[in-house]
């Protein structure tokens, strides 16, 4: 059975709702307003004239649920129905997004309420207020029998210029319980150091209760980015096209005055029938070379949701503005781990030396690698210690440490390090609960390394471990592909971990003992 599946009632009243307002300048207008439990089945957007770029991103849609003060959906009004950069519209036909190449937009997401709900809009300063037409079909619930919990939420983001062979661009963090239905994404090359295919696709990160039958983690790694529209070779000699989960509708090559032309492409993927479901937390990122991204992501949650980032100001709304990294909009981004890396394979001693002195110092010279390896710097050192950006409790070294290489996502044969510190009430037993791809090992303090063995892909597993009264070091090792992308999980270079200890209480990495 395709996804969503939601627990609505069999029995309903069809009802529309049916607008057409002019937005005023200066503030939000309601457009459509809902009493009592339903579930808005279909709504469909147009605007009087033909949308320009101004209206399609500096027009903001915003849905609230049960009469919440917080929207669940907040995007530009184009990005929401897939129509990406403020682009004139282009044919559209998806699974629940269809889009006009004049105008006309339809979503069908399923979008379930149980005290009503609430959707306006709002145009920016700098643009003239577009008439808007606006259908809703829903299906009203006889009182109570709406019983699902499930919210639908969109969550609209843009970096420009994003990261190049870093930390990838961030598409979805959201903590609760919940499923990822899909989302758009969007680029505009601007650099030329590799294709914008070859910085990288999907990581999603999904983070469960420890122990629980689902696995207390699951990582999925995509390879090349067109991979996961269904298109292959960077899409550059694709026709554009769209299709019933995936698809890339815009891809156009602009001569905007290098060499070589640039190209915009807008795409989309969902995952109706291949569902990932989380009941933690999940945290996407899709990799990216120092383009203007942009994205769209859909999901369904128990509310409340952690709310959004905040929107850009409208100027930085626009294509080809500068926006830097918003961050996750977590109350408290603190890095919970510091990593060393990279060492070679084959240079173990040097990595255990650097875990014995167990902290921040010089640079490692003796690591293995060659004069000549990417991974080497301009001081040429190659290791180095770093905080690790918190990833729902998952460490990616492939955040901290990846080759500048043209290649598709490529990593290169690497061991790294992780350390953090467990605070433990009193003497006791505890277990690790982790999720690793290829050969991982740990240990307590300055005991013996424990190795847990290898995975082919990534795979759970728990470890018991005796923790002291006070601070305990806990030091992770984790071997990156010896021939990168070759293998089963394309390069994948991460870990999940939690701990919890006799009472069942889970202990939180930190990243220092405090004093």
């Amino acid at each position: 059975m395709d996804y969503p599946r939601l627990a609505l009632p069999d029995r309903f009243i069809p009802s529309r709702l049916l607008t057409h307002q002019k937005l005023p300048r200066g503030g939000p207008m309601t457009l459509a307003k809902l009493e009592g439990a339903g579930c808005i089945r279909r709504i469909f957007v147009t605007t009087v004239r033909r949308p320009s770029p101004g209206n399609q991103r500096q027009t903001v849609l915003r849905f609230f649920w049960d009469g919440s003060d917080t929207p669940a959906v907040e995007a530009p009004l184009g990005d929401f129905f897939g129509q990406l950069h403020g682009l004139p519209p282009y044919p559209l036909n998806s699974r629940y997004l269809i889009s006009q190449a004049h105008s006309g937009y339809t979503a069908t997401f399923a979008m379930p309420f149980a005290r009503g709900a609430r959707i306006e809009a709002e145009a920016g300063p700098d643009v003239e207020p577009p008439r808007i037409i606006l259908f809703a079909d829903w299906h009203a619930y006889p009182n109570g029998s709406m019983q699902e919990p499930l919210r639908f939420h969109a969550q609209f983001r843009r970096e420009n210029p994003c990261e190049a062979f870093g930390r990838n661009y961030l598409l979805l963090d959201t903590v609760g319980r919940g499923y990822f239905l899909g989302f758009n994404y969007g680029v505009a090359v601007r650099d030329d150091r590799a294709r914008w295919s070859h910085a990288g696709a999907e990581n999603i990160y999904i983070t469960n209760s420890p122990g629980s039958p689902e696995g207390t983690f699951a990582y999925l790694r995509g390879g090349g980015g067109e991979d996961s529209f269904g298109a292959s070779y960077g899409g550059v000699l694709h026709q554009p096209s769209s299709h019933l989960d995936q698809g890339v509708p815009y891809y156009a090559q602009e001569d905007l005055g290098p060499a070589f032309a640039r190209h915009t492409l807008a795409a989309y993927r969902f995952f109706a029938s291949d569902a990932i479901p989380f009941s933690r937390a999940i945290h996407v990122r899709f990799g990216s070379m120092a383009n203007d991204i942009c994205s769209t992501a859909y999901w369904y949650q128990e509310p409340p949701h952690r709310p959004f980032v905040k929107l850009p100001d409208w100027d930085q709304l626009l294509l080809g503005t500068e926006l830097p990294y918003a961050g996750t909009g977590a109350p408290d981004a603190t890095p919970r781990w510091m990593v060393l890396g990279p060492f070679h394979p084959n240079a173990k001693s040097a990595l255990n030396a650097a875990a014995d002195r167990g902290g921040p110092g010089a640079a490692m010279e003796d690591t293995g690698y060659p004069v000549d390896s990417p991974w080497r710097h301009e001081d040429r050192h190659v290791a180095r210690w770093a905080p690790a950006e918190d990833v729902q409790g998952f460490v990616d070294f492939g955040l901290s440490f990846r080759p500048s290489d043209p290649g598709n996502s490529v990593t290169w044969p690497a061991v790294g390090l992780a350390q953090t510190w467990l605070y433990a009430e009193a003497d006791g037993d505890a277990a690790l609960h982790i999720g690793w791809a290829h050969d991982l090992r740990l240990r307590i303090g300055d005991g013996r390394w424990q190795p847990l063995g290898r995975n082919p892909y990534f795979k759970n597993g728990t470890h018991g471990v005796r923790l002291r009264a006070g601070w305990n070091r806990l030091q992770v090792t984790l071997d990156s592909p010896e021939t990168g992308i070759e293998g089963s999980t394309w390069g994948a270079w991460t870990f999940g971990l939690r701990a919890v200890d006799e009472r069942g209480h889970e202990i939180e990495p930190t990243l220092a003992p405090s004093t």
